[in-house]
């Protein structure tokens, strides 16, 4: 491991220290621990820590339904030290460590588990065959990055509520699949979003790749490959991409015109709403997601038309964009020529569909009544067989 991901860790660690212990609140007889998230609970009021990551504002949905559903409930940072809880719990819910040890200590509570990513096997599985052909082709050796470690959280739950589509589902072993529940996620949801703008201002020769940490299994690496060799096109990246990563590219990037990177970004900055006005595609070949994710949706929202791999995709990509064929600069070609042979009309009524399924399909009011539809259905089970 390197320094810079040695920094990281310890940052994240001192991150997690530093988050708000618990939440606990009393409403009702039975009795929930959940697993998960706690810091959108300090951040309420403030608009702006919402902006991020979609699972801050379903955080507080959750605390919503679990109101109305009227457990009391246990709310406790996933990964962070369990040593002063000591109650026992009717059910127990999401994330990974502490899924599993609150599991283990409560055998006759309803456990489910809160998949927001693909089976964890899958994900591991396309990290190292995706950095070891990087590793192989720059002869470096960046380190696996977005590894999970070992667990049995999906195989002891008894039912698995998951973000993502049926491709998602298609990444679990067959047996575990029975157990699962779909969800559609949010995103963010813009004050106004302008599409006659957006069509008037789009440009064919402008792509938008849009994520997070772990550039290798983000595809970042194929679609700098791709535009390196394309000076026709041009490429905006956009997210915290690492500096290390960037770095083997070397001269390459440092020369190249037409690839922009522009850090961390605002989804409601002026940067980000005048690249969304620009960029007519958006591509994310990532080999390893659960379902469309939030950057995704975001940008599709605004009208940007996804170019994406199966397993960032949800069921709808063949109406709505281009689905990749595989992981490679071939699909890439295919992709982009699709996209630069489009028609302005074609391309409109794509503007006008991207934006119109997510806001339909992916907004707060959609995932309460799922995720509330779901728990209430496990919990009413539940009490029947506890009466038979």
């Amino acid at each position: 491991m390197n320094v810079v991901h040695k920094i990281y860790n310890l940052l994240r660690r001192l991150e997690i220290a530093l988050l708000p212990n618990y939440i606990r609140k009393e409403n009702g007889e039975k009795w929930i621990f959940v697993s998960y998230l706690t810091d959108p609970f300090k951040k309420k009021n403030d608009p702006d820590f919402f902006k991020g990551h979609q699972n801050q504002q379903e955080t507080l949905i959750l605390d919503e339904i679990l109101h109305e559903l009227d457990l009391s409930y246990f709310f406790h940072h996933y990964a962070r030290p369990l040593n002063f809880v000591n109650q026992e719990f009717d059910v127990v819910f999401g994330l990974e460590p502490n899924f599993g040890y609150l599991c283990n200590n409560n055998p006759k509570a309803l456990k489910i588990y809160y998949a927001t990513g693909a089976y964890y096997q899958h994900q591991n599985s396309m990290i190292r065959q995706r950095t070891d052909d990087f590793n192989k082709k720059y002869g470096v050796a960046y380190p696996y990055e977005r590894l999970v470690p070992d667990h049995d959280s999906c195989e002891i739950a008894d039912a698995i509520v998951q973000i993502g589509s049926a491709h998602t589902i298609s990444t679990y072993p067959e047996a575990l699949r029975k157990k699962i529940t779909l969800l559609d996620q949010t995103c963010h949801e813009f004050d106004a979003v302008d599409l006659e703008k957006k069509i008037a201002g789009n440009s064919k020769r402008d792509f938008i790749w849009f994520g997070s940490r772990g550039s290798i299994l983000k595809g970042l690496d194929l679609v700098l490959e791709y535009f390196l060799i394309h000076p026709d096109l041009n490429l905006h990246v956009v997210g915290p991409v690492e500096q290390s990563f960037v770095d083997i590219f070397g001269d390459k990037i440092s020369e190249c015109k037409n690839i922009t990177f522009y850090g961390y970004l605002s989804v409601d900055s002026q940067t980000f709403r005048d690249l969304a006005d620009r960029c007519a595609f958006l591509i994310y070949p990532s080999a390893s997601e659960g379902g469309c994710p939030g950057s995704v949706l975001n940008l599709r929202r605004l009208g940007v038309i996804p170019i994406l791999s199966l397993w960032a995709s949800g069921e709808d990509i063949s109406t709505h964009g281009y689905l990749l064929e595989d992981l490679s600069l071939d699909s890439i070609e295919r992709a982009v020529t699709w996209g630069t042979q489009l028609s302005e009309e074609k391309l409109a009524e794509l503007v006008h569909k991207n934006h119109q399924y997510v806001n339909e399909h992916h907004n707060k009011k959609r995932f309460k009544k799922q995720l509330e539809s779901t728990l209430r259905s496990l919990l009413e089970k539940r009490e029947q067989v506890s009466h038979e």
